[in-house]
């Protein structure tokens, strides 16, 4: 545990969402302010002199704590703009079938199935089994795909979001790249909640955010890419570094403010003082807790995985007592949570059914899932 004062959280929301956005630490507000104030103390001598310099160490910080080749990592503002280059770079034939998970974050399925019409490619989405999902259940769905629709590029999930299930990512991987294909990883929610080395993995590209699990400041994120895949890579804005690296083309695309970048490594630093890989697994250790609790406390909930699979976030599949599954169904629920209780928690239309996840973090306390369990107990009266 560690005091809710070292955040900016207000004390009358229970707060279960850290997976969305994160909650950025007061040190880690400051920090960046610092890098703001350096900007505005002499803009020129910023954006020109020091700025160059000061993304690149940065860049080498992230690299070295995500196991990538610092001159193949640049930042992005989040996954989803990360994801957004790769696809709007690489070059696919026509009809190229890429391949995503029924799991897939929805900005990434618009993002695919848009550049995929301008492209002409067949997006085709593998369905997962239905919860409680299972590594071998993933990985059974994965291969068959792979051996029906021969993909040329698969997009995967390290981390699926509305159902915070940590995927068997580098079985994935392997066999995507078993047949050929190009991967590009979509580790979100990876940095600071699970162990990631970008060399080991072998994707093409793997996109992070660092303002979700590793206490970055908002709109701070990262993209690996493959030694043999950055000459065509482009950032979704082209500017003054168009075809001179990686780097040049990334780290500065326009006057904008970089500072939450040049922050990430205030983020890690925090991370690291709240015990870096032993918080990994107090939040793990709590997430499983809170699986057990929900299932037990809500009748006819469904775990979302097995308990291998739960990484710092859990999600259960809501019984059909609170409604009929649908968008605007789980967006009420979600609502009511918050307007009538104060409990700040997301609810998700999946695969047709609802499903609730609760974050795990230093801040949270059991108290606040039983404040939860209460609402819900109040929602089925």
């Amino acid at each position: 545990m560690a005091p809710r004062a070292l955040w900016s959280l207000d004390e009358d929301v229970c707060f279960l969402n850290h997976g969305s956005f994160g909650a950025t630490p007061r040190s880690v507000m400051a920090a960046q302010r610092r890098f703001q104030d350096q900007l505005e103390a002499e803009p020129v001598r910023f954006f020109v002199r020091e700025l160059p310099g000061l993304v690149r160490g940065a860049a080498a910080e992230i690299a070295a704590f995500v196991g990538a080749d610092p001159e193949g990592l640049v930042f992005v503002d989040n996954a989803t703009t990360g994801v957004n280059a790769v696809l709007a770079s690489v070059r696919l034939p026509r009809d190229a079938v890429v391949l995503c998970l029924s799991h897939v974050y929805n900005a990434v399925a618009q993002s695919l199935h848009h550049h995929g019409g301008r492209g002409g490619w067949r997006v085709v989405h593998v369905n997962l089994p239905r919860a409680p999902l299972t590594e071998i259940g993933v990985l059974s769905a994965f291969d068959a795909a792979l051996a029906r629709h021969k993909p040329s590029l698969v997009v995967v999930d390290h981390i699926v979001s509305a159902a915070g299930v940590v995927l068997p990512i580098d079985a994935l991987v392997r066999r995507a790249k078993a047949t050929g294909a190009r991967v590009l990883v979509d580790a979100a929610h990876t940095p600071g909640q699970a162990r990631l080395n970008v060399r080991e993995l072998g994707a093409d590209w793997v996109v992070g955010n660092l303002h979700k699990w590793l206490f970055a400041p908002k709109g701070a994120a990262f993209l690996a890419v493959a030694p043999d895949q950055r000459a065509e890579l482009h950032p979704t804005v082209i500017s003054h570094g168009y075809r001179q690296g990686l780097a040049a083309e990334f780290d500065f695309t326009g006057t904008r403010d970089v500072s939450a970048w040049l922050a990430a490594p205030a983020g890690l630093a925090f991370w690291r003082s709240l015990g870096g890989e032993a918080l990994m697994a107090a939040n793990q250790a709590q997430a499983r807790r809170f699986r057990q609790r929900l299932v037990e406390a809500v009748p006819g909930a469904v775990a979302a995985c097995e308990e291998a699979m739960v990484g710092a976030m859990a999600a259960i599949v809501l019984p059909p007592a609170f409604g009929e599954p649908s968008f605007a169904r789980a967006l009420a629920l979600h609502d009511r949570l918050f307007d009538e209780f104060g409990v700040e928690v997301p609810v998700s239309f999946l695969d047709g059914a609802l499903w609730l996840r609760v974050s795990a973090q230093a801040y949270v306390e059991d108290a606040d899932l039983e404040r939860l369990i209460t609402a819900l107990g109040q929602l089925l009266r």
